[in-house]
């Protein structure tokens, strides 16, 4: 492993392009197609990418009844439902919106590893933290909102829903550590597709939707990007820089999200979205903070924020050829 260079600078500002503009590239394809259709196919396309990777890298299929009961649980908390549910919520949300409300995923992450592991208990840094970002969400969405629970809420809630179905499949996917990485991540994609499959073909029936060209594009790059070549990017990361480097991706990927659905789609976030973006980036950044005596938590778990990311870790073995 080696300090990050200007190449692993550069693909972190890539993976994080990749991320940031998936909100952009949904609201394009729910305009089209059904939540359902959009999800699963995504997860459909990015299965196929990964199998494709798979086979050309000769990757391993995960090994023993744990780690096979992982890749479900991950496949189904940490892809199916949250897919759906971000493609739900998109019908009546601004992609930057979404994306902001998706920057919630680590704080989530860090109040669940407190009550779920022995060894990433909160910190004065972590509830320092979780504060702020609690208090970013109530700005993004409007304390009266809160009271009402109607209208728009449904739907932001839809996705604030997403974001704690990634954090808790992140601590899932803690067991897959010692897994191989891509073939884990292939096994995933294609349990979540598979989950959604019934759903789509029995109530949405695709084959009655009027074809768009626009909205199967979207798909396909969320498939071929977000979902599937960003998890590559993520091997290469990793087996360069460490999993800890991941970690500068909670900051880019909201503010890429409010960005691109600006340029793409002409969405001006309000003044409370930006002051909630604020928020809920300082109260990333706390969360990282050591304040007094110096941690002794392992640098796996919390740092991954994204659901896929201890999936791809690089066994230990795999490791040491990298550094050799």
């Amino acid at each position: 492993m080696t300090r990050p260079g200007i190449r692993e600078y550069g693909l972190l500002l890539l993976l994080a392009l990749m991320w940031g503009s998936s909100f952009t590239f949904i609201k394009i394809s729910v305009h089209a197609y059904s939540p359902l259709v959009v999800a699963c196919g995504r997860l459909g396309f990015a299965a196929l990418v990964l199998w494709i990777f798979a086979l050309l890298r000769k990757s391993d299929m995960p090994k023993g009844r744990r780690a096979w009961i992982s890749t479900f649980l991950v496949a189904l908390i940490g892809n199916a439902i949250p897919f759906f549910l971000i493609s739900y919520g998109e019908t009546r949300v601004d992609a930057g919106l979404a994306a902001i409300l998706m920057s919630t995923v680590p704080l989530t992450t860090v109040v669940l590893a407190h009550f779920f592991t022995d060894d990433e208990k909160l910190t004065l840094g972590k509830v320092i933290g979780v504060v702020l970002g609690t208090i970013g969400v109530i700005v993004l969405v409007g304390p009266e909102t809160l009271s009402g629970l109607g209208g728009e809420f449904l739907f932001q809630l839809a996705i604030l829903v997403a974001a704690v179905g990634y954090a808790i499949s992140s601590l899932v996917a803690r067991n897959l550590r010692d897994q191989p990485r891509i073939g884990s991540t292939a096994v995933i994609l294609t349990f979540a597709a598979a989950m959604l499959m019934p759903f789509t073909l029995i109530l949405d029936q695709p084959w009655t939707m009027e074809w768009d060209a626009s909205g199967a594009l979207a798909i396909m790059y969320l498939g071929m990007f977000p979902t599937g070549i960003a998890m590559f990017l993520i091997l290469q990361l990793i087996a360069v820089a460490g999993a800890s480097f991941l970690v500068f991706n909670n900051y880019l990927v909201p503010a890429v999200g409010v960005v691109i659905s600006f340029i793409v789609l002409g969405e001006v976030p309000q003044p409370n979205a930006l002051i909630a973006l604020a928020v809920i980036l300082c109260g990333i950044a706390a969360s990282q903070m050591r304040f007094g005596r110096k941690d002794t938590v392992s640098v796996q778990g919390s740092e991954k924020c994204d659901p896929m990311a201890p999936v791809m870790e690089a066994p230990e073995s795999e490791k040491t050829k990298s550094s050799q």
